[in-house]
């Protein structure tokens, strides 16, 4: 089974120039970022894993919330020119290691990482429980594993009117508040986003229940989950 399929990789290409000025700018995404920033209880001289770095909105955050070390992994080799470039002009490279990788192309050793953390990003990935136990076996004892996440479950059959009618409910709230806070830039990006969430064209999100059992297979005890107005955050320590 392909990790990413292609067609979503060019289109990660295509919006990484554009990224910072869209999602970028949608206050409610920072505010999800400096949640899984709180949540995660980072401390100085931490091993930060950012799963899905895209721009580098939220190692940034990390980094200004605390000293620490971030590796930092993406398949999209746009959104990382863009991060390298923010690393050099800040003078961070000695804090923040880059790497293009997929999270299930990812295989760090055992008890690597203090904090493993992704938002929106897991959704992409259609085979999961493979990647959580990854994320599983390279945390250290009493690691933290912060992801902040779409609560919509767009499983089942591609032509089932029950499934689209569920899906646009959650898209609806989504596309107006890309328009008020992103304008129409943020909204017709947003829009050509939510077609790929539809028809599970990279785009392969599940409910929170089922990243619970997921998480709990793999042998997370700890599970917390902590919302946040219209999306979501699951913390698993």
């Amino acid at each position: 089974m392909k990790q990413v399929t292609r067609n979503n990789r060019e289109w990660f290409q295509d919006w990484a120039n554009e990224y910072d000025n869209t999602l970028g700018k949608v206050k409610r995404h920072h505010h999800l970022l400096d949640l899984v920033v709180r949540e995660s209880g980072i401390k100085r001289n931490d091993q930060v894993l950012d799963i899905g770095c895209g721009t580098g909105l939220l190692s940034l955050k990390f980094l200004h919330k605390t000293d620490c070390r971030i590796t930092a992994i993406d398949s999209s080799s746009e959104m990382l020119r863009i991060f390298k470039e923010k690393i050099e002009t800040c003078n961070l490279t000695e804090k923040i290691h880059c790497a293009q990788q997929s999270a299930e192309e990812m295989d760090f050793k055992p008890d690597q990482f203090d904090i493993i953390a992704s938002t929106v990003a897991l959704h992409h990935v259609r085979c999961k429980e493979p990647v959580i136990k990854k994320i599983y076996d390279s945390m250290k004892g009493g690691g933290r594993f912060v992801i902040g996440e779409i609560d919509m479950d767009t499983t089942g059959r591609l032509d089932d009117p029950q499934r689209l009618e569920r899906i646009l409910k959650y898209l609806t709230g989504e596309l107006s508040l890309a328009m008020k806070e992103g304008g129409v830039p943020a909204f017709e990006r947003m829009y050509d986003n939510g077609k790929k969430h539809i028809l599970n064209n990279g785009e392969y999100c599940i409910g929170f229940d089922q990243w619970k059992d997921l998480c709990t297979n793999v042998g997370f005890k700890n599970v917390r989950v902590s919302p946040l107005k219209g999306l979501n955050l699951l913390k698993y320590s």
